[in-house]
This record gives C-alpha cells, sequence and structure tokens, in this order.
C-alpha cells in the first residue's frame, strides 16, 4: 500500500467457503486480475506470488 494506496480497495482477499450437495467448496478471486487494474508491472508480479500463496493453501486443504 506504501506504493499505491488505491491497492486498499483490493484488499483483504475474500475466499468463499461453502458446501453444496454435500460436497465443501472453497473459492477466491484471483489477486492478479483485480491488480492489473492498476496497470503497475511491480504489484502484478506481486499479486502473482500471493495468487500462487493462496492456491497452496486452498489446495492444502481439500
Amino acid at each position: 500500500m506504501e506504493k499505491r494506496i488505491e491497492v486498499g480497495y483490493f484488499l483483504p482477499c475474500k475466499v468463499a467457503v461453502y458446501e453444496k450437495e454435500d460436497d465443501v467448496y472453497i473459492g477466491l478471486l484471483n489477486p492478479t486480475v483485480l491488480i492489473e487494474l492498476l496497470k503497475d508491472d511491480h504489484l502484478t508480479m506481486i499479486a502473482r506470488e500471493v495468487e500462487s500463496t493462496l492456491k497452496e493453501v486452498v489446495d492444502a486443504a481439500k
């Protein structure tokens, strides 16, 4: 946020956990999609790292 205060609009990263037909689902918006709106290569790189970490967490929860 020190680089671009507008990043605060995208935080925290939303994660949805829900049950449907006896199965549990975990979903999230890809941070890269949101950050690309700011057209800042450095922030996009950071968003890719965050997205990778979030996907690892979701995969580990399965």
